[in-house]
């Protein structure tokens, strides 16, 4: 009997450790979804399924750089990819909102999943920001920060019940598609062009190149002597030949590929 017990435990501690069904029957889904990608899209697209999946409905994925004078410190959002409210996000753009979003500051000093309530050191205004948002429909959230080499920061903000943003499986599950998503960015920027600036004009690549900047599309009128419309049409034309059907999505995945050069 004592030989058995032995061999029993032996056994034991050469046993992987249990792992619940949802870590050991979701975990390689999502990582499989997101290699399949073929372009910006369908990768923005699979990784909001997968949010979805780990209950969280709105999602944002966006580059975040700061500028390097100390004397007006000012904080540049480009957006990737996003389901959030839209009546929010026009809002958030309209009032300059990326220099005071205290989730921006806080991925700047994290390398972690956090979410936004344990953000400390709130100012009013930043508090002020969260309130609204949560009044748009974005009352809780949880976020994560990928460094990037130039000092910029690819962010992944999930808002969702607050029992997801607090469940902890969630926060590693979210950190690997997070990780996914951006190692499959650089693997599509690896892909050849096919001669992708070939298929657009110079006033599309033009427009394009403003959409990448930030500019709306009067913006880009009145800079280039245009009508809005006449703008709009030049980025559709543009989107059709990149088969992108998003114009954020469009300038992003011409940047990523070397077509234009923000």
């Amino acid at each position: 009997m004592k030989h058995v017990s032995r061999r029993r435990s032996n056994d034991d501690q050469h046993r992987p450790p249990p792992t619940s069904g949802r870590a050991q029957g979701g975990a390689p889904a999502p990582a499989m979804r997101l290699a399949y990608a073929t372009d910006i899209t369908s990768l923005v697209e699979s990784f909001g399924h997968e949010a979805g999946k780990l209950g969280f409905p709105h999602y944002m994925i966006s580059r975040v750089t700061r500028s390097r004078s100390t004397s007006t410190r000012r904080t540049a959002l480009e957006m990737i990819g996003a389901r959030y409210p839209q009546d929010w996000v026009r809002y958030y753009q309209r009032r300059d909102y990326a220099s005071t979003d205290p989730v921006h500051r806080a991925a700047f000093l994290q390398s972690a999943p956090f979410r936004w309530h344990d953000i400390i050191g709130l100012s009013k205004a930043e508090r002020r920001l969260l309130d609204e948002a949560g009044e748009a429909g974005l009352r809780a959230g949880l976020s994560i920060p990928v460094h990037q080499s130039d000092g910029s920061i690819l962010l992944f903000n999930l808002s969702g019940p607050l029992r997801s943003v607090n469940d902890t499986i969630n926060s590693r599950l979210a950190y690997l598609i997070s990780v996914q998503f951006h190692y499959e960015l650089h693997r599509l920027a690896l892909i050849p062009s096919r001669r992708m600036a070939h298929l657009l004009t110079a006033r599309q690549l033009e427009c394009l190149t403003w959409v990448a900047r930030g500019k709306t599309s009067a913006e880009i009128g009145e800079i280039l002597g245009r009508s809005r419309y006449t703008v709009e049409f030049h980025i559709k034309e543009a989107m059709d030949a990149l088969n992108i059907r998003s114009r954020t999505a469009a300038a992003v995945h011409a940047t990523v590929q070397g077509i234009i050069k923000p």
